[in-house]
């Protein structure tokens, strides 16, 4: 039997026709797109209607054919998930009734027995997503109701990397997203007929995933930077010149390593068009070139080299130049939480232009003090990766604007700039109301689900920044090896336990979760303490007084671990962080 495999475009008004019905294979992993997916995903549909791009390109898409109109998603599957939640989304929040019931056709099959076509869903999910799919999504009015459920805790999810959270976020996105189009039919008409995937077709599973592995492979394929090198060395026409920066353009990448070189080539993207890519990041270099933005050839390879030392000196190795040990500490350990703990880095560009244009390490402290109020403020007001990147491109617009450091410093936090280029009107964090600021932060150190928030990657990075505070940062050593949270009070405390005795199962339900019942543990000791009593979590603690975080010695002169001493404990982590932040804004 001859394996065939077949490739074309294909728009998404095809896939979500009666030519294709999709299955999620059982090995397939679960549904794990986040937020800043949904969000990404949604704008860039935007902006395609926007700057009427004739197509936006989707990705790829591998299927393996099991019957007439019938598929295996061998690849795609988080994507065209994506797309079916926001069509039913889109669904709920119409009213009108054609649109409603044309989009409910694209997302469920129903039966037509003059067709021979059975009812069933455009796309089975997971198995233990298939009757939560049936009942909120491919049901009208399904994903009002799925947030309403959820949000009122009838819809039990372990964590947020259970789906059914990843579900709750796309749906969430989706709808506050919507609530600024106007125009739902032709939002719906440009999904169906400009949105575009490369559809293969594999007749047997054998060559499905031989073209995943080879589409997925991590070898050294072809990047921006690969033919950004090509380009400029090939700009520069005497020979010896040319050898020369050939050798370094090598040393860069040598010096950085093929993955960072990439991030630079994206932040000097960002720093120079001071939007979010709207085409591929090659591209956008096109046009960079072609505004004369940056000069090919020599002018480029040197400015390239010129940010990447900053990034290596100011970002990596957390140097400065100050007159005292403590004040070059501070930024060394501050940069270092920030690189390490703070889950996207669209803060960096800011910092590589503020150095460039100044060439001064003078006000480098003030400056990345400030820009940390501004990303932990804007990261627990909720801003979108298509928010936050716009805000924080302001202030490289900012920096190319002021006479001097001490200008961006003192503008930094209150700096607005203007309506982006389409004319609409940009959302901002009012930074000169301090009510407003300590509203945004308390109302995350002070949810009871604190833990989870972003993936639990808020509350780390609170954690350790509250930690920083105890030290004596000229004497500070740094966080060495894996670090993971622990819970003082257990998840899961057995039912002969002390936990179930000293608090009552509401208590429990509220405050395990919280920021006071949290400290930080090396990731060797988590798994030790488990659900142990507090004397034994002590011992685990603190044996050989080895615990590196001031945060978790400080538990130590608790006697017993219960609601007065959690409370206590929760409003005086509270106000540290308070201070940290709202301090000086």
């Amino acid at each position: 039997m001859t394996n065939k495999i077949e490739a074309k475009e294909t728009s998404v008004g095809e896939l979500f026709s009666e030519n294709f019905i999709f299955n999620i294979p059982i090995y397939q992993r679960p549904f794990s797109w986040k937020s800043d997916n949904f969000d990404q995903l949604f704008q860039d549909i935007i902006d395609t209607m926007d700057n009427k791009e004739e197509q936006y390109f989707l990705g790829s898409i591998i299927l393996q054919e099991t019957g007439k109109n019938k598929y295996d998603l061998i690849d795609g599957q988080q994507r065209l998930t994506a797309i079916a939640i926001l069509m039913a989304v889109i669904r709920d929040f119409t009213n009108n009734e054609n649109l409603k019931r044309k989009i409910n056709g694209y997302i469920y099959q129903e039966e037509d027995v003059y067709k021979g076509l059975p009812a069933v869903m455009r796309i089975t999910p997971w198995d233990e997503l298939n009757d939560l799919f049936q009942k909120y999504l491919f049901t009208d009015g399904g994903t009002k109701l799925f947030l309403s459920n959820f949000l009122s805790k009838k819809i039990r999810y372990k964590d947020t990397q259970d789906p059914k959270y990843h579900i709750y976020e796309a749906i969430d996105t989706f709808n506050n997203k919507l609530s600024k189009i106007n125009e739902l039919e032709q939002l719906v008409k440009d999904i169906l007929n400009r949105v575009y995937v490369v559809c293969i077709k594999a007749s047997s599973l054998t060559s499905a995933f031989r073209l995943f592995i080879v589409l997925n492979s991590r070898g050294l394929p072809l990047n921006t930077s690969d033919l950004l090198k090509s380009e400029n060395l090939g700009a520069i026409e005497n020979n010896s010149k040319r050898d020369e920066y050939a050798k370094i353009w090598k040393t860069i990448e040598d010096e950085l390593g093929r993955e960072d070189l990439e991030n630079i080539i994206v932040d000097i993207m960002t720093i120079k068009t001071k939007e979010k890519a709207k085409l591929s990041i090659y591209e956008e270099y096109k046009k960079i070139f072609d505004k004369k933005l940056l000069e090919k050839g020599v002018k480029f390879i040197d400015y390239l080299k010129d940010i990447s030392n900053i990034y290596n000196d100011k970002v990596i190795d957390g140097e400065v130049n100050l007159k005292y040990p403590e004040h070059k500490n501070k930024y060394k350990i501050l940069i270092n939480l920030m690189f390490d703990f703070i889950p996207f880095s669209d803060w960096i560009p800011p910092l590589l232009a503020f150095h460039h244009k100044f060439g001064s390490d003078d006000f480098l402290l003030e400056f990345i003090i400030k820009l940390e109020k501004k990303v932990i403020i804007e990261w627990a007001a909720g801003f979108s990766s298509t928010e936050r990147l716009t805000s924080l491109n302001k202030l490289i617009k900012l920096i190319e604007a002021s006479n001097s450091e001490k200008q961006v410093v003192d503008n930094l936090l209150i700096y607005k700039g203007e309506e982006d280029s389409r004319g609409k009107k940009a959302r901002i964090v009012n930074f000169d109301n301090k009510e407003e600021i300590e509203k945004i932060l308390i109302s995350k150190l002070d949810d009871y689900q604190f833990y989870n928030l972003y993936g639990g990657d808020f509350a780390r990075y609170i954690l350790l920044r509250i930690d920083m505070e105890l030290w004596d940062l000229e004497n500070f050593p740094g966080y060495p090896g894996t670090i993971t949270i622990e819970h003082i009070l257990p998840q899961s405390p057995p039912n002969n336990s002390e936990w179930v005795e000293i608090f009552t199962e509401e208590e429990r339900n509220d405050w395990t979760n919280k920021l006071g019942n949290l400290v930080l543990l090396s990731g060797r000791k988590n798994s030790k303490a488990q659900n142990s009593d507090f004397e034994k979590k002590k011992l685990v603690y603190f044996n050989k007084k080895s615990t590196p975080f001031k945060i978790t010695q400080d538990i130590e002169k608790y006697n017993v671990w219960n609601i007065k001493n959690l409370k206590e404990r929760h409003q005086l982590l509270i106000n540290t962080i308070k201070e940290v932040i709202i301090n000086e804004v």
